[in-house]
């Protein structure tokens, strides 16, 4: 990890942990199933009960995350195992999708532009190092880290609290409609941080046919 996605993944923490907080309560009310009708003890005692099984499952999500390198979270997001980046299509597939990038002033820059993936993003790489602290490209990488890990996160939810929710659970219904908003949470994380990763390649390319 490079020291500029530190800084940004940094920046990012205050988002991400109350995504895993958001996350965690709402498991904690969906267990419980408090009602009107309960006595204030039996609620704290199952709050507490279930607490602690929650505390252990979001610290478990936050350490795995956390040790998911960006390569494990580039598949999970854009579904390659594989030439996962968006970086290794640049040239060949984005870099004619978007009407900013003028093809003619990078083939001038620098020949004969590559068609191997790997070659592409090492290419693509060099190019954003030069445009890292330009607004355009800041905000998008910013938001892509974002997302990837919220999508990651959304990943792990699905297997560790949907798993959990199985168990916890009183109502089987309750737990079907759960896990299936953590599958479209994911679903819908997951595509935006897409979004935002070609977003992040095509804005570098526009910078540079630029000047």
């Amino acid at each position: 990890m490079s020291d500029d996605e530190k800084t940004l993944n940094q920046q990012n923490h205050l988002s991400t942990g109350a995504y895993i907080v958001i996350n965690i309560l709402v498991f904690i009310v969906l267990k419980l199933g408090v009602s009107a009708n309960e006595a204030t003890e039996s609620i704290l005692e199952k709050f507490l009960t279930s607490a602690t099984w929650l505390l252990v499952s979001g610290i478990f999500t936050k350490v795995i995350n956390g040790q998911l390198s960006s390569q494990i979270k580039a598949v999970i997001v854009f579904w390659r195992i594989k030439e996962t980046l968006p970086g290794c299509r640049a040239f060949s597939y984005f870099m004619d999708r978007d009407p900013r990038i003028n093809p003619n002033v990078l083939q001038a820059k620098f020949g004969n532009l590559p068609s191997n993936p790997t070659e592409q993003n090492r290419l693509w790489y060099k190019i954003y190092k030069k445009h890292e602290l330009k607004k355009s490209v800041e905000d998008a990488h910013k938001k892509f880290l974002l997302t990837r890990d919220l999508a990651s996160l959304s990943f792990l939810g699905f297997g560790v609290l949907g798993i959990s929710g199985y168990f916890m659970f009183a109502n089987f219904y309750t737990w079907m409609i759960y896990t299936s908003t953590l599958l479209v949470t994911f679903l819908i994380t997951s595509q935006a941080a897409r979004n935002h990763g070609i977003k992040l390649v095509s804005n570098v390319l526009a910078e540079e046919s630029s000047i």
